[in-house]
């Protein structure tokens, strides 16, 4: 099993050291030690840390915060906030980049072992319940939605997806012989589904444009539903079907 590699960024040489050296003696690996962010960000170029250990107070240029921001939407991986005291304005802008943990000076291998851990182990089950909602959202593949069901992913082609109907946390997909239910709300699917001939006439439906069979001044009409359309909607609907 690979070790994991960890990034020190600590501008104080000193308390750098003494934190490498209980690493390595918890077993981990550090893949670099930085003083700054200029030298955390090329360390970062050049490997591929699980962790990295941020101090709050770096001197000279971005702080810990901001280059905590910077990991976050650039690298992917959990950080962890070093400090030894930080005022209550610090502390809330660091809450504002979700830490994975604190760890304070001075260090205890205890403290450290089970702050890396806990933050490897949080950041591994946010990914995993990522990837598992993704899935059940569904996802989009050229011509079709996969939808998740009876333990298997089955694909649903646009062309037979008559609406979609918003039911608090989840959607429910109607084609004219199923309706599938979807653990995703109907916002997310309309950014997905938008660019492929679907709509949003109403804030409970998004329904595919080609499925529609007609349109009276109140309700548009697919198979046997009958979907409520304002006024405002109804207009653009009939403008922009006949660019269609």
């Amino acid at each position: 099993m690979n070790k994991v590699n960890i990034l020190i960024v600590e501008d104080d040489l000193i308390l750098a050291e003494d934190l490498k050296f209980m690493l390595l003696g918890l077993g981990y690996q550090v893949c670099g030690r930085a003083a700054n962010t200029r030298e955390a960000l090329t360390i970062l170029e050049d490997h591929t840390p699980n962790l990295a250990l941020l101090d709050i107070e770096l001197k000279g240029g971005d702080d810990g915060i901001e280059l905590a921001q910077i990991i976050r939407e650039q690298y992917k991986i959990p950080y962890i906030f070093l400090t030894s005291h930080a005022d209550k304005e610090t502390l809330d802008r660091a809450k504002k980049v979700h830490p994975y943990g604190y760890l304070v000076k001075p260090y205890e291998e205890k403290n450290i072992f089970t702050t890396v851990e806990m933050a490897l182990s949080n950041f591994a089950n946010e990914a995993r319940q990522k990837e598992e909602k993704e899935q059940e959202a569904g996802f989009v593949l050229n011509d079709s939605l996969f939808v998740r069901t009876g333990g298997m992913l089955v694909k649903l082609r646009f062309q037979d997806i008559l609406y979609l109907e918003a039911d608090a946390n989840y959607t429910n997909v109607f084609t004219r012989e199923k309706r599938f239910a979807l653990r995703a709300i109907l916002k997310d699917l309309e950014q997905k589904l938008t660019k492929y001939n679907f709509a949003r006439i109403h804030k409970s439906y998004l329904i595919n444009l080609e499925a529609i069979d007609a349109i009276d001044a109140q309700e548009v009409h697919i198979g046997q539903k009958r979907i409520p359309i304002g006024r405002s909607q109804h207009s653009w609907l009939v403008n922009h079907i006949k660019t269609l």
